[in-house]
């Protein structure tokens, strides 16, 4: 049989509540409403209308293990730019002082 489990505002006691309702072959057999513990039978209450589903990420997570092994990332060059990020370190401090040389 389908089991399956729906939202839907239900009236119970004059009130109208949100509630998780629980299916067995198309047929509601029991209500719990949300926020509560416990359920109540379904032929003590009823139905009124279906709540939307609930919203969906719309980027799912890729959750696939990739099949090429994981690479250690490459070192080479590495020295390359720390050279050239104290080359402009060392520009940046001194333009001010090299610029008034020139003139």
């Amino acid at each position: 049989m389908d089991d399956r489990k729906e939202y839907w505002w239900v009236r119970h006691e004059a009130v109208v509540q949100p509630a998780e309702v629980g299916f067995v072959g198309g047929i509601p057999v029991s209500f719990r409403f949300i926020g509560t513990a416990g359920s109540i039978p379904a032929a003590s209450a009823e139905l009124i209308e279906r709540l939307p589903s609930p919203p969906v990420p719309i980027i799912r997570p890729h959750v696939e293990p990739s099949p090429h092994p994981q690479v250690q990332p490459q070192r080479r060059g590495s020295w390359l730019w720390f050279i050239g990020v104290l080359l402009l370190i060392l520009v940046a401090q001194c333009s001010g002082q090299l610029f008034d040389m020139i003139k």
